[in-house]
């Protein structure tokens, strides 16, 4: 069994008329796990018809807003106005500490379930980075790869009972160890931020063209290409045209509600 990906948003910025940043729901054997919570993503969820007792785990890629900033609506909404059953939430080791300062920003003193709300919603766990290190939720293990990135950035590669692979490339500039986080993936989730950027972009601060997620897709061999992450929205026609260049499998855009 392939492991499903439904995606809740796409965008590489702030909520837009396309839906929400960047966020992702893996199927599991009984519900979901959340990949990444970006602006928008905790109304989207809802708004697709899902409810929050579907939820088995969230993982954060990094903490960079666009991927992070609704952990705190989901932190709210878990404890408040009824205390909802715990699950993990897996980040970066090194971005522990930053939660911690999340809880201390937006904590509420005087409700005792909401002092904390992260820490008081899930239970914590760091993502060592190294690709060796299985977590196992509901049905699904996953590894987590060191991405190129300015803060500590974890690809995913997802396997499900049966061996079929759904891997997401986080944000990224082009680097061995997420060609080995995407190797041989039936579906492959990865950032096209940019269609044309200079070095400081791709190889400084870390990020994909779509020609280049096309090349990293091709090198580790993946059944199927998802672009996603653009920058702007109305590059999507021309990005799955830039990727189609040197990936000559089946390539899809990243919008909310597609299934892959």
């Amino acid at each position: 069994m392939t492991p499903q990906c439904e995606v809740v948003g796409s965008c590489a910025t702030a909520p837009t008329a396309a839906g929400s940043a960047s966020s992702y729901l893996v199927r599991g054997d009984t519900g979901f796990v959340l990949v990444d919570a970006g602006p928008g993503s905790l109304l989207a969820y809802l708004q697709a018809g899902h409810d929050l007792a579907e939820l088995r785990a969230i993982v954060v890629t990094h903490l960079h807003a666009d991927h992070s900033l609704d952990l705190m609506a989901w932190a709210y909404r878990w404890t408040f106005p009824e205390v909802l059953p715990e699950i993990p939430l897996f980040v970066p080791a090194p971005e522990i500490r930053r939660l911690k300062q999340f809880d201390a920003l937006f904590g509420i003193p005087t409700l005792p379930t909401m002092k904390s709300p992260i820490f008081q919603s899930w239970s914590v766990h760091g993502l060592p980075q190294d690709g060796t290190t299985w977590h196992e939720v509901d049905g699904l293990r996953f590894l987590s790869y060191a991405a190129h990135h300015s803060v500590p950035s974890a690809a995913l590669r997802f396997e499900a009972n049966g061996g079929g692979v759904l891997a997401f490339s986080s944000d990224t500039g082009y680097c061995e160890a997420v060609v080995e986080a995407a190797r041989g993936a039936d579906v492959f989730v990865c950032e096209a931020t940019y269609l044309e950027a200079d070095s400081d972009a791709l190889t400084g601060h870390g990020h994909l063209t779509a020609r280049l997620a096309g090349q990293l897709a091709t090198e580790a061999g993946v059944r199927q290409l998802v672009v996603t992450h653009l920058s702007d929205p109305a590059m999507g026609p021309q990005a799955l045209v830039d990727a189609a260049e040197s990936f000559r499998g089946p390539i899809h855009l990243a919008a909310p509600g597609l299934t892959v």
